[in-house]
């Protein structure tokens, strides 16, 4: 995974990064709902969209905050799909987090956590103490990737091991996500979270310079 040419730009990935960074680490508010049609977004998802590889998922995204938009109660439904998701048994769910993808039980194991503090520390990262999950949560890998990528704007002598970091850090992710996705197809009924992590593992993919299935 090298620093191939890209049609996006470290600054492009760092702000988008971070953006669905947050979408997944918590309930959306009603101010986040109601960027999802602002101008901004609007704008970052005209730029993705052209991209033969994100197509796809930016019509699939765009249609289902459209759908959001004329849901009542909208927020308070959005927090029941999330908490049904993310927060529930993995039976009917989609958990965010690697070791229950990497591994054959669903506890937490120490492997993937361990993996990603190794990551988060020399990547100089500090995770918020009330943040309050494992570091093996989907938005710390996302947060992660931001950060790197803003780095790499800027980055003089250090280059070569933030691309590298930025290679181990898309690797871990792309290890688990495509299953994660799965799921959230399979049990997210509306539709919003499996939108979303299908953008998300398709901005990856074009990150990573990997193929499209």
């Amino acid at each position: 995974m090298e620093d191939h040419v890209s049609a996006l730009g470290h600054p492009h990935y760092a702000c988008l990064y971070a953006w669905l960074s947050g979408s997944f680490a918590r309930e959306l508010s009603d101010v986040q709902i109601a960027e999802l049609t602002s101008p901004e977004l609007t704008a970052w998802l005209a730029i993705l969209e052209p991209l033969p590889e994100l197509t796809a998922p930016v019509t699939r995204f765009r249609q289902t905050v459209t759908a959001l938009q004329r849901r009542p109660d909208a927020q308070l439904e959005l927090a029941a799909d999330f908490a049904g998701l993310f927060l529930m048994t993995e039976k009917s769910a989609a958990l965010p987090y690697s070791s229950c993808y990497q591994l054959a039980s669903t506890r937490f194991k120490q492997e993937p956590s361990t993996q990603m503090k190794a990551l988060l520390a020399q990547s100089g990262m500090v995770v918020e103490s009330s943040f309050g999950e494992p570091e093996d949560h989907l938005a710390l890998v996302v947060e992660l990737l931001s950060h790197l990528n803003f780095a790499l704007t800027e980055a003089g002598d250090e280059r070569r091991e933030l691309l590298e970091l930025r290679s181990e850090a898309l690797i871990h992710c792309l290890s688990w996500l495509p299953e994660f996705n799965q799921r959230c197809l399979s049990y997210d009924k509306f539709g919003f979270y499996a939108a979303l992590s299908g953008l998300l593992l398709a901005l990856m993919r074009l990150d990573a310079g990997m193929p499209m299935p």
